[in-house]
């Protein structure tokens, strides 16, 4: 796991039973990863996204493995 995945795990797991700020649309999902996992989106924002328990759940299926706590 790299340095940009690890702190991206970190936010969502930080992130993702606070209050939703920020609602993600499906058709978003696949944009917004890959946006995310090439540092194209600020800390700030990746928080906010996490706070959309839907997309949490997608996103830490696809790309968080299993077992690996940060």
């Amino acid at each position: 796991m790299n340095k940009t995945d690890r702190m991206v795990q970190t936010l969502a797991e930080d992130y993702k039973d606070k209050k939703i700020t920020r609602k993600v649309d499906t058709y978003e999902y696949e944009d917004l990863a890959v946006c995310i996992r090439s540092d194209q989106v600020p800390a700030s924002e990746i928080a906010e996204l996490f706070t959309d328990k839907a997309f949490y759940k997608w996103y830490s299926k696809r790309y968080f493995n299993k077992g690996e706590k940060v």
